[in-house]
């Protein structure tokens, strides 16, 4: 599928799906190094041959991972009150690091908003298309953002919210080509996750050196194959099942809370793990079965896993809803009696009755309100 033919982000003001970023004046701010400038560099389309990886580089602003691709949109973004003096800014009176920061809250904002159209922007037709086509599409899709994903130095406050929308679009992209790849017959299950920069491993090797592929991890039989990979953001996923470490209101009276804080981290490693960040969520070998009351409190763990579940799919898919019944059928006695088959048929059925419980918690639980600006910013509630 030739690049040329597909045009994306027709919904993103000032892009062009044509000409790319859209100015309202002929001339901007932009900003320079000291010792070198900020530019636009064919290498970023290199990023296409490190598939089966995840060669981006993380940026970490107010608890939430970024990934980024792009080293001197990276660099701009971590500028700091001691770095502000190694550049020189133009036709921009005054700038500080304030204004810096403006910036990157825009870019940030973009990025929110990529992720969460990222089907949309793909269109209908992707859905339908067999295996054998979704992948020349969708690297189609990221060759595109790649297009016009750089940073030449312009400080344009809607071009840094774009930016942020493409960056997330093609972090989407690529991980959605992994897991294509990872469910491919003729593929590697084995997806290396390794959050580096592509850019700067040709740096280190030298520019005139190919860059040797990276080994794929070896499998053996110590290799755990029961945790559920998190692709997500995992903070969000600790912050949902936080509810259960405070009292919550049922029909039958006041639960008591389900967890301790400690338990439940020890109880969330052992049922998911994270290859990109395996210290936010340390293999724990978690063995109590919790006893809850009946009724409320089964459709409430209905609605946090089913909320992990959907949370996690927008960047893992290869992962079923069938393996998150399992956990609730293993941990938790109140499903003892329900096969995971049918644990999996209903869960989406009782999930908002779950959370109705859970408003009515709010004034009582600190945890529950978190929740529920998780879940609806994920479009999981309205």
């Amino acid at each position: 599928m030739p690049l040329k033919e597909s045009m994306f982000f027709h919904r993103l003001q000032h892009f062009s799906p044509y000409s790319g970023h859209l100015y309202d004046a002929l001339k901007v701010p932009f900003i320079k190094k000291r010792d070198g400038v900020f530019g636009r560099s064919d290498s970023r389309f290199d990023l296409m041959d490190r598939e089966g990886y995840f060669p981006f580089l993380e940026l970490l602003r107010d608890g939430h991972v970024y990934f980024i691709s792009d080293e001197d949109l990276l660099e701009f973004l971590n500028i700091t009150e001691d770095t502000l003096n190694q550049y020189e800014v133009d036709y921009w009176p005054g700038w500080n690091i304030d204004f810096k920061e403006q910036l990157a809250k825009r870019f940030t904002e973009g990025y929110e908003q990529g992720k969460s159209d990222f089907e949309q922007n793909l269109g209908i037709s992707y859905a339908a298309l067999p295996y054998e086509q979704q992948l020349p599409y969708l690297r189609a899709f990221c060759l595109y953002c790649l297009d016009f994903l750089f940073f030449e130095g312009d400080l344009v406050d809607t071009l840094f919210y774009n930016l942020g929308y493409l960056q997330a679009s093609l972090y989407r992209g690529f991980v959605e080509i992994n897991h294509l790849l990872a469910l491919s017959p003729d593929g590697n299950a084995a997806i290396g996750l390794h959050f580096e920069s592509y850019n700067k491993r040709r740096e280190l090797a030298g520019k005139d050196e190919p860059i040797a592929p990276q080994e794929q991890p070896t499998i053996n039989e110590k290799t755990d194959t029961t945790r559920i990979e998190l692709l997500c953001d995992i903070s969000e996923i600790k912050k949902v099942w936080s509810v259960l470490t405070e009292p919550i209101k049922t029909k039958n009276g006041t639960e008591a809370a389900v967890f301790s804080k400690t338990d439940l981290q020890k109880f969330l490693g052992t049922v998911f793990s994270s290859g990109a960040f395996p210290d936010s969520l340390k293999m724990a070998d978690y063995t109590a079965v919790k006893i809850t009351s009946r009724g409320d409190m089964r459709n409430v763990l209905n609605a946090l896993m089913y909320a992990t579940y959907n949370i996690n799919r927008e960047f893992n898919r290869s992962t079923k809803l069938i393996q998150y019944a399992t956990i609730l059928k293993k941990y938790f006695a109140v499903f003892a009696g329900s096969g995971t088959e049918s644990i999996k048929s209903v869960i989406a059925t009782h999930a908002p009755k779950g959370l109705d419980i859970l408003k009515d918690s709010v004034t009582d639980n600190p945890h529950i309100e978190e929740m529920l600006q998780i879940l609806k910013k994920h479009k999981l509630l309205h």
